[in-house]
């Protein structure tokens, strides 16, 4: 066979890309280094929070309430400003937006610390932190967008689902880390303060080696040779095709996207429990110790590394096993949130604490399961629309986070614990069938 023999299953591009130059340089592979390491960055600093809660609480005389809308305000403002942080990044490019937004994110994770030197009066230490979680929010929801759109300039076609599975798979590995480091700082500095400023440096070093070096566009960076520009620009059109105006009737008209939006809101009204609420409830109710707390909330996230990769990986070779991208789709989410309900009410009944891990791991791992699906799925829905539909199911999603967060507050403070693992495994029962209305098939619009 001649080498421009087309490929069984892949286009003329596609089969460009597999004889692609052997010389090509590797830089795209140096500027998916910096995403993944930023991934880390920004569960650190998110996570970090939730995982300090506990301290925060003792120190400044908060309730369970008030820890509960402290992160619900920074889901609101993460959900409300995902897509004018992603319209940003395409209009000013990522270069630009990436540095103005960790450093904006870093110094409010840095400025925690001022809460500590307020006096209590009149909740002057809660107002602080409510707004300061608010801006937080409000700036990390255009960091994956922005990251996104570094994938779409830098990776290949067919090297862009590594790309982004990485990117995510470092992410719950900073949520891994995060709740030792902290312990770690927490015991080292003898307080509070001291460890918040450290990891908010985390983004300020970040940004000094990004900002010199990176650019938007491979054609910018003198290091990517012509090898690679052309790797790069291989398998895709050449002109830019404008998608036009959002077919917004056909959206709010389309049951799958309501499914989805719907199953991807109740994942995230009962799954932000592990990013915000479960090192308090594991502190405060379960009376851990700080490395008991930390080892138990690491756990979830640890395995969430794993579950990211699986659950598309999965879902693609079900695809292939039986020829159906609806069922393809269907079946591992459905499977890992069948899971996660059933995994999450059984620990109300459990005292080990090493079953408790078990079980609070078994659940995070069932929710990071339908991730990929979910994802893949809105590709599969939306094609030239897929930001759109992204942007609205995971604004849904941060939104319903808010609500599950803030609830769960105010319960624990009610004294009812027990409801609140009831409520969000019930959660995850309906999250499991809304995929039952999900269709892969159905596109919103036909692709030129």
């Amino acid at each position: 066979m001649s080498e421009r023999t087309a490929t069984p299953g892949l286009d003329t591009s596609e089969t460009d890309l597999l004889i692609a130059p052997a010389t090509a340089s590797r830089v795209r592979y140096r500027v998916l280094a910096f995403a993944c390491a930023l991934a880390v960055v920004t569960y650190i600093q998110r996570i970090g929070f939730s995982a300090g809660a506990p301290e925060l609480k003792r120190s400044l005389g908060l309730d369970d309430a008030q820890v509960g809308y402290l992160m619900s305000a920074f889901l609101v403002a993460y959900g409300c400003f995902q897509v004018p942080g992603g319209l940003l990044g395409d209009r000013l490019g990522a270069r630009r937006v990436l540095t103005i937004l960790v450093l904006g994110w870093s110094l409010l994770t840095a400025a925690v610390a001022v809460a500590g030197l307020l006096p209590p009066a009149a909740g002057l230490p809660f107002v602080f932190l409510l707004v300061d979680r608010a801006l937080f929010g409000l700036f990390q929801a255009g960091g994956f967008p922005a990251l996104g759109r570094v994938v779409a300039d830098w990776m290949p076609v067919t090297e862009r689902g590594f790309a982004q599975g990485s990117i995510w798979m470092f992410s719950r590995l900073g949520g891994a880390v995060i709740p030792f480091l902290l312990a770690w700082l927490f015991e080292a500095s003898g307080s509070w303060p001291v460890p918040f400023v450290l990891i908010g440096g985390l983004g300020v070093l970040w940004c000094a080696a990004f900002w010199p070096w990176f650019r938007d566009r491979p054609d910018a960076m003198p290091r990517v040779n012509r090898g690679e520009r052309e790797l790069i620009a291989t398998g895709r059109p050449a002109a830019p095709e404008v998608a036009g105006p959002v077919p917004w009737s056909r959206m709010l008209g389309s049951l799958s996207i309501w499914s989805l939006c719907l199953m991807y809101g109740f994942t995230g009204f009962s799954g932000n429990f592990f990013t915000n609420m479960l090192p308090l409830y594991l502190s405060e109710h379960r009376h851990l110790s700080r490395a008991g707390t930390a080892w138990l909330s690491a756990m979830p996230l640890a395995a969430g590394v794993v579950a990211c990769i699986l659950g598309g990986s999965a879902s693609d070779w079900a695809i292939r096993r039986w020829g159906s991208r609806k069922w393809g789709r269907r079946s591992v989410g459905m499977m890992g949130l069948s899971l996660a309900g059933p995994a999450f009410l059984a620990t109300l009944w459990c005292q080990d604490v090493r079953l408790l891990g078990l079980l609070l791991t078994l659940t995070f791992f069932g929710n990071d399961l339908s991730m990929g699906p979910a994802w893949a799925s809105c590709a599969d829905i939306g094609e030239r629309y897929t930001g759109t539909v992204s942007g609205a199911m995971n604004m849904v999603s941060a939104l319903a986070g808010a609500c599950g967060t803030a609830l769960a507050g105010y319960l624990f403070r009610q004294g009812w614990p027990e409801l609140v693992f009831v409520i969000l495994a019930a959660v995850y029962a309906l999250a499991g069938l809304c995929w039952l209305g999900v269709d892969a098939t159905r596109r919103l619009a036909d692709t030129p």
